[in-house]
C-alpha cells in the first residue's frame, strides 16, 4: 500500500526505504521526515529540563521546547493519515528523550528505542547540521537490531548518495501542524 502524498521530501524518504531495503533490510518500509525547530531555551536549559523528566520518570518536555513538522513520508504499509494519527504513540520515549541530542549535536547523529514494537519508530536519524535553526530526522521502523551494526560498520558512507539534497527539503516550507 504506497500512497503518493505532496510534500517537499517524499521522494527522500521513498529513496531511503528503497536503499535500506536493497542492502538487505526488506523490514523498513517506512520513512517519516521531520524538521525539527527550538522554540525556546538553549542547550543548558533544554537538557535540565528533560534530565529532570527523566528522573522524575515523567514524559519528556517536547512540546515546550521543540516544533516537529512533517515534511516528507513514504510508507508501504500505511497511509499518511494514519501515520499523522498514531504519531504521538508511535514517536516513543525512547526517542523523545534523544531530541535535545539531535537538535544540538553536529551530525550525524543515531538514536533507537530498542523497546519499540509494531509500528513505533525504532531508529531516528540526523545526517545534516541543521540548517536556519531547523534539524531534519528521519524517522525508521526497523523490525532487526543488526540494523544499528549497519550503521556503525558504514562510518565513511555517503549518506547524500541515498537521501538527495535533504538540506534543500528541510528549508520547504510545508503548512501543517506540529504533530506533537
Amino acid at each position: 500500500m504506497t500512497t503518493p502524498t505532496i510534500l517537499p521530501a517524499d521522494a527522500t524518504a521513498e529513496r531511503i526505504v528503497r536503499h535500506f531495503q536493497a542492502v538487505g533490510f526488506p523490514g523498513i518500509t517506512e520513512a517519516l521526515l521531520v524538521r525539527i525547530r527550538l522554540k525556546k531555551g538553549d542547550r543548558l536549559e533544554v537538557d535540565a529540563a528533560f534530565d529532570l523528566a527523566l528522573e522524575r520518570e515523567a514524559v519528556p518536555p517536547v512540546h515546550d521546547f521543540f516544533e516537529i513538522r512533517l515534511y516528507g513520508f513514504y510508507s508501504e504499509i500505511r497511509t499518511l493519515a494514519d501515520a499523522k494519527t498514531a504519531f504521538a504513540t508511535d514517536f516513543g520515549r525512547g526517542l523523545r528523550v534523544e531530541l535535545p541530542s539531535l537538535y544540538f549535536d553536529a551530525a550525524p547523529v543515531v538514536a533507537d528505542d530498542a523497546l519499540a514494537t509494531g509500528t513505533k519508530y525504532d531508529a531516528m536519524l540526523k545526517l545534516g547540521n541543521n540548517t536556519d535553526g531547523r534539524a531534519v530526522a528521519i524517522l525508521l521502523n526497523d523490525p532487526n537490531s543488526s540494523f544499528f551494526e549497519y550503521l556503525g560498520s558504514q562510518t565513511g558512507y555517503d549518506w547524500q548518495e541515498i537521501t538527495g539534497n535533504l538540506g534543500a527539503a528541510a528549508n520547504s516550507f510545508v503548512p501543517d501542524e506540529d504533530l506533537l
